[in-house]
């Protein structure tokens, strides 16, 4: 429909550190994880990127607006959960150690919060307020938003309405390096706003993928 809003999320590529927890922790994108996302936006179309602040997704998106002489968005509300005490420590570590509570807050992430880090309710909180405001200042347009696993999983679990009780959104989705996710949204005469998943690409599955997971 005219009036619908196309939203594509790409998430970053391989960055340094990858056996460690990122939330705001901020290292950049290696070689590999370059490439991944040029590999996956290849054969994107999209009329404005909007992105995370961090370096591993405002870089790309930088060199993609460029490359595509088209408006860049950095925005907050994209950005990785803030991990709190756990930002940047090895997650073997944290699985390891139960006095950190990680185990917890993985089978319950709704029901734990990271120790003076961000709340799960909070991030659906901000990510749904901007899906909303984007469809309506973006009616007709295709958006490409640079983002985080997080961030892409809890933007799944809304597309899907999912139980608050569990964690289906972290155990049950597979969300690779530069793994897409498509949907859309459709504001009706009554301004009710309708979302629609459209798809979840992994690079992996891509029969025509060159590069690695």
């Amino acid at each position: 429909m005219m009036n619908d809003t196309q939203f594509t999320l790409l998430r970053h590529g391989l960055p340094e550190q990858s056996g460690c927890l990122l939330g705001r922790t901020n290292p950049p994108l290696t070689a590999k994880g370059w490439q991944q996302m040029a590999h996956s936006s290849a054969s994107l179309k999209f009329d404005v990127i909007i992105s995370s602040p961090l370096i591993r997704c405002q870089v790309y998106a930088q060199h993609l607006a460029h490359l595509s002489d088209c408006e860049l968005i950095i925005d907050d509300a994209w950005q990785e959960l803030d991990f709190g005490h756990w930002d940047g420590n090895s997650i073997a570590n944290l699985w390891d150690d139960p006095l950190q509570g990680y185990g917890k807050y993985w089978h319950a992430p709704f029901l734990h919060t990271p120790p003076n880090g961000e709340s799960t309710s909070d991030l659906l909180r901000r990510i749904t307020i901007s899906i909303e405001c984007l469809s309506h200042d973006y009616r007709g347009k295709r958006l490409l938003i640079v983002s985080h696993s997080g961030v892409m999983r809890m933007a799944l679990a809304w597309l899907l309405n999912s139980n608050q009780d569990g964690n289906p959104h972290l155990s049950r989705v597979q969300l690779e390096h530069a793994a897409l996710l498509h949907f859309n949204t459709y504001i009706d005469d009554e301004d009710t706003l309708w979302p629609q998943l459209q798809g979840l690409i992994n690079p992996s599955v891509c029969l025509n993928s060159q590069v690695d997971k």
